[in-house]
């Protein structure tokens, strides 16, 4: 068999499932166009809703360069699919409220990681974990994939619906294309951004450092202020005193050497192993200073 027959036969294969490709009776252009149409209804809440409450301002809020937030399609397709069927409105707001904050967790911490930078932060939310993800937020989401299952994805379907086949085609394919070649400049973005950020911290930093330093080549000049000479002797004054706390906490363990804490034993522990070693030390300096000397 020739290269041409395989390409022709995996050409054929590939179009073949392509063709028959379904998602909750969405062909591969209906979903498609879905998914646009999800991710840009999420960057409108995103860059006006959520970003006059938390900013007070219109701004756009979404990592890529076009009006989209695919978060939101994924949101909402992985929700259309494993909520197909359930009727309950408390079920569909509790498990899409745990499956939103599974995304959002998962999406933050995947971010964090690849780029090193944050792009949402619930810290400011009551019952959050790691200001990744909050209850608050996650019901409010689930409200959301409750109004998307019972009333937006049904109009959606109906209004995609009468759109000529072809042109959804040709939608479709410019949705991708627009989306993929938004992704490599976002990342390349992204990445130069990072790159920036160090060459920017790295300048401050040196820049900090050389002021220090021109400091420090006066500190003579310095060290003949009157606040620094009081500074200095309360730091003085300072340790004696936490020196003193330090003999009055370790009193105890002097005294009671078998003394075990069941709440703190490491930290006993540490402490027991810290007065061996400063009772050897002080012996060995006690021996030296006794030892006769032979030299005449």
């Amino acid at each position: 068999m020739c290269c041409r027959q395989i390409v022709c036969i995996t050409g054929d294969y590939w179009g073949t499932n392509l063709m028959h490709f379904e998602f909750l009776g969405m062909d591969l252009s209906t979903f498609t166009c879905m998914l646009m149409f999800y991710s840009f209804i999420g960057w409108l809440y995103e860059s006006t809703v959520f970003s006059l409450i938390e900013q007070g301002k219109l701004m756009n809020r979404g990592c890529f360069i076009g009006p989209y937030c695919p978060i939101y399609s994924v949101v909402a397709m992985l929700n259309l699919y494993l909520l197909n069927g359930v009727t309950s409105p408390v079920r569909i707001v509790l498990i899409a409220s745990l499956s939103c904050c599974a995304i959002e967790y998962v999406t933050s911490y995947s971010l964090e990681k690849i780029f090193h930078a944050r792009y949402w932060d619930y810290s400011y939310f009551p019952l959050n974990i790691n200001g990744r993800i909050s209850v608050i937020s996650g019901m409010f989401f689930g409200f959301a994939i409750l109004f998307l299952i019972k009333l937006l994805h049904p109009v959606s379907i109906i209004m995609f619906g009468k759109i000529p086949h072809r042109i959804m085609i040709t939608m479709a394919i410019a949705c991708w294309v627009i989306f993929w070649i938004d992704a490599v400049f976002t990342v390349i973005g992204m990445c130069n951004l990072n790159r920036k950020c160090k060459e920017l911290y790295d300048t401050l930093d040196n820049y900090v450092e050389d002021k220090f330093d021109t400091i420090n080549n006066k500190k003579e000049y310095l060290n003949r202020f009157v606040i620094v000479e009081k500074g200095k002797d309360m730091v003085v004054r300072l340790k004696s005193v936490n020196r003193k706390f330090v003999n009055l906490e370790t009193r105890y363990l002097k005294v009671f050497p078998s003394f075990e804490s069941l709440k703190y034993s490491e930290v006993i522990d540490k402490m027991k192993e810290a007065l061996k070693r400063k009772k050897s030390d002080n012996d060995d300096i006690d021996v030296s200073d006794n030892e006769p000397d032979n030299e005449n």
